[in-house]
């Protein structure tokens, strides 16, 4: 019985992660074409669709694909189920438990940023989102911290275009306006959004610490409005709080 083109392709995606895993360094589309001996126009075409979803990104030094936290994310739990805690996505899960409000990872990727991680707040009405959404830079929190990191000259050039891509003239941002609040998340560590992605909702988010090699991410809590409202410094000291712990684990482990 000759094999499914699905069957074929979930098969190639496993693959491509092992090879990673075996490989533990950036490959390009042809170097795993080669590796692995697919045909180079299917590989390029599969490891781009991994990219758009969120489990590949391009390298930031050399070039290449690696893999994201959200190819982490699919194991982490039987790592500390086997292992104890002590990983990223563990430093996350306190923060859900604690706050009871939806953990979000995300990067940017042009003019949107893409959750590569969501953890859903053990709360009943805790936010339900998911992994792998594409959300415009302008609008969210995660967003305008990533943006942060780039000049005002390429901020500003980022906001126009964005506007250009916008349909909704309510959803486009006054660029001098949106310029000087990403400029002020430089210096406070924090954003959030209100009434967005959705009315009623709101986020809260921070950088997270760099990791060489990999595009900068930004830690969010996805909330209610009324939550926002009644708890605003207790959820922005949280993330932060949580930020700053991860990083002081991370300086621990490079010593």
């Amino acid at each position: 019985m000759p094999e499914q083109p699905a069957v074929k392709s979930a098969e190639r995606v496993m693959e491509v992660l092992e090879f990673f895993a075996q490989r533990q360094a950036p490959a390009s589309a042809a170097q795993i074409a080669q590796e692995l001996g697919y045909p180079q126009s299917s590989t390029s075409m599969l490891v781009r669709n991994l990219e758009r979803l969120g489990y590949l990104t391009l390298d930031q030094q050399g070039g290449g694909y690696r893999p994201t936290l959200r190819v982490m994310q699919l194991g982490t739990w039987l790592h500390d189920e086997l292992f104890g805690e002590g990983t990223l996505v563990s430093a996350l899960d306190q923060l859900r438990r604690k706050t009871g409000q939806t953990v979000l990872v995300g990067i940017r990727q042009g003019l949107h940023v893409r959750s590569l991680l969501a953890l859903r707040g053990p709360r009943l009405n805790a936010v339900r989102i998911r992994a792998g959404v594409l959300y415009p830079v302008c609008r969210s929190s995660m967003g305008r911290l990533l943006l942060g990191l780039e000049s005002d000259l390429d901020v500003r050039r980022i906001a126009r275009s964005a506007n250009a891509s916008e349909p909704d003239p309510a959803h486009r941002v006054v660029v001098d306006d949106f310029v000087r609040e990403v400029s002020a998340t430089r210096v406070r560590e924090w954003a959030y959004s209100e009434e967005y992605p959705s009315t009623g909702r709101a986020a809260v988010a921070t950088l997270l610490p760099a990791v060489e090699g990999h595009p900068r991410m930004a830690l969010a809590l996805g909330v209610s409005m009324p939550d926002l409202v009644r708890s605003r410094n207790e959820l922005i000291d949280a993330v932060v709080t949580t930020a700053r712990k991860i990083r002081t684990a991370q300086l621990s482990s490079s010593r």
